[in-house]
């Protein structure tokens, strides 16, 4: 590795105390120095306490960059230190943390090695986010499963644009993204379900993604997760989705609310086969579950499983359906905001030019 080549590491921390300092300790022990770049929103477990000492202790590596307002959850602290990280144009390299895994001491310089190999390919200009596979384990590292991505089953070459838009296959604290593609998506966007969706929408665009199937950290499963690790294809899982209708179509509303804000964002970028995807993808409330099927086949708008697939034919609610709700507010991190009535012109508009097309 050059030695001027510049890896950070970005944290975002909340209530995190009680798994936080082995984590820390993980990513300090890496093959290869990095930077920690950490914003805390508002803690007061002692997380802020425990991050003033490493600061301290490692003040050459790790810095505090804490927001002043605590909004957004996690999704709005990553974007956060995303802006703060393009500030300095040393930050070429950029990996995402969460504050309770565990990495292997060798994931910096495995990843960054590939990185450097794909960007003598591609140029440094090309846009590259880069995810590994991890091992699913318990609060006490048992192993769970030896492999998030079979544990979840997700393909990870479903990673086009189309199949983006219906389901997140990349996991931020498995991430890492070059300069090139940091430049497009540190800016927080006007609606979002989680940064990490959000990156590989916009490297699924205008780069590349690619997967490593090499386990580099344990993922670790507590009581406190915001997201974390589900069976999502099994039969327990797409029942225990039946009972939680206001849950899923709120998903939906977000799923489809985030779809417009990346249009919003990047129209003016996208090709001509990219807006007419984006455009069928939004016409999905207004179209009957015939026309969904329909739809989602040509454009290939599938999820991990072809049962999921199905049900999101069935379940995903019509337009008029997907309004905001009067006074709903969007709970913080794993949530998108925004208004159902944006959804409803935005998908309206994108129907209406798709019959044209």
């Amino acid at each position: 590795m050059e030695e001027n080549t510049m890896v950070t590491v970005l944290m975002a921390t909340y209530q995190g105390k009680q798994y936080l300092e082995q984590q820390l300790d993980t990513i300090l022990a890496q093959t290869v120095p990095v930077k920690i770049l950490i914003s805390d929103d508002g803690s007061d477990d002692g997380t802020r306490e425990m991050l003033e000492n490493y600061a301290g202790w490692y003040p050459e590596q790790v810095f505090l960059h804490h927001r002043t307002e605590h909004t957004g959850g996690a999704a709005g602290n990553f974007f956060w230190l995303m802006q703060e990280a393009l500030k300095d144009e040393k930050n070429e390299y950029i990996f995402f943390s969460d504050q309770d895994d565990v990495w292997e001491n060798n994931k910096v310089s495995v990843m960054l090695h590939r990185m450097k190999v794909l960007e003598k390919g591609l140029g440094k200009q090309c846009p590259i986010l880069l995810y590994s596979d991890m091992e699913v384990v318990d609060e006490e590292l048992y192993e769970i499963s030896p492999s998030f991505a079979a544990y979840t089953h997700q393909d990870p070459d479903r990673n086009s644009f189309a199949e983006l838009l219906v389901e997140n296959q990349v996991t931020g604290g498995a991430s890492m993204i070059n300069r090139a593609l940091l430049a497009r998506c540190a800016k927080k966007p006007e609606i979002c379900c989680m940064h990490d969706w959000w990156m590989a929408l916009t490297a699924s665009c205008f780069g590349v993604i690619e997967f490593m199937p090499r386990t580099l950290s344990k993922y670790r499963q507590h009581g406190d997760n915001v997201l974390g690790a589900k069976d999502a294809g099994s039969f327990g899982e797409m029942k225990a989705r039946l009972g939680r209708g206001k849950e899923v179509e709120q998903n939906y509303r977000r799923m489809l609310n985030q779809g417009i804000a990346f249009g919003r964002r990047f129209w003016k970028d996208m090709d001509k086969a990219q807006r007419m995807t984006l455009r069928a993808f939004l016409a999905l409330p207004y179209q009957s579950a015939a026309g969904r099927l329909k739809n989602i086949r040509y454009n290939h708008f599938y999820k991990n499983s072809a049962l999921q697939t199905l049900a999101m034919c069935v379940t995903l609610p019509r337009a008029e359906k997907l309004r905001q709700p009067k006074g709903e507010q969007a709970a913080e991190g794993e949530t998108c905001e925004g208004k159902a009535s944006a959804t409803k012109r935005g998908a309206g508009k994108a129907a209406e030019q798709e019959q044209e097309a």
